[in-house]
């Protein structure tokens, strides 16, 4: 009952917003992803943008191009492969009046994949 209260006083998702601080969102989210220690044996090189992001509720999907380094010594060191950019969907959700970020990133889907699992 007082989540629903609460979600009757909630402001709505601020694409304006977003977009303001699109760089420094997007940084954030890059430092957060790449700490979380996935995928597996790899590094994160670096991202570029690679579209415009989907507005999907109180969620902001961002397609974004990762790349990846091989751990050295790891497994996938001599691997071609782990240092092909990857496709991603960066996920930034709009809470307590402004974007904020846990570093997910969804592989191999579309942001308007992703928001389809959202509803």
């Amino acid at each position: 009952m007082l989540r629903w209260l609460r979600s009757l006083f909630r402001r709505p998702a601020s694409p304006a917003a977003f977009e303001a601080a699109r760089g420094e969102l997007l940084d954030h989210w890059f430092r957060t992803a790449a700490g979380t220690g996935r995928p597996k044996w790899l590094t994160w090189a670096g991202w570029e943008p690679a579209g415009e992001p989907v507005f999907a509720g109180a969620f902001a999907l961002v397609p974004v191009v990762v790349r990846f380094e091989p751990v050295p010594g790891a497994p996938l060191d001599d691997v071609p492969q782990a240092r092909e950019p990857r496709a991603v969907v960066a996920v930034f959700r709009w809470e307590r009046g402004r974007w904020a970020t846990d570093g997910r990133a969804v592989f191999n889907l579309t942001p308007q994949q992703v928001a389809g699992q959202l509803k």
